[in-house]
């Protein structure tokens, strides 16, 4: 039976799905063997696990503002 005790709120879904990612990339297991052997539904950890990454790879971006005046007209590029 695919395990049901989810915390009741979302910062509780968020941090019991990414134990769940944590512990997957630790266990060696493929997704779907990790999802049997932890009584998780399938779907729901891949949705998780791809809701999860991509979070993790915005959280670096920052923006900095440019001031236009600095840039003289003769620059084709502005290197980040």
């Amino acid at each position: 039976m695919p395990n049901y005790h989810y915390a009741p709120t979302r910062k509780g879904n968020r941090e019991f799905w990414t134990r769940q990612v944590q512990a997957y990339h630790l266990s060696g297991l493929s997704q779907k063997e990790f999802c049997q052997k932890n009584d998780l539904i399938y779907s729901s950890f891949g949705y998780w696990k791809r809701r999860l990454e991509r979070s993790a790879k915005t959280e670096g971006i920052e923006f900095v503002e440019i001031d236009a005046a600095a840039i003289s007209d003769n620059s084709a590029a502005v290197t980040l």
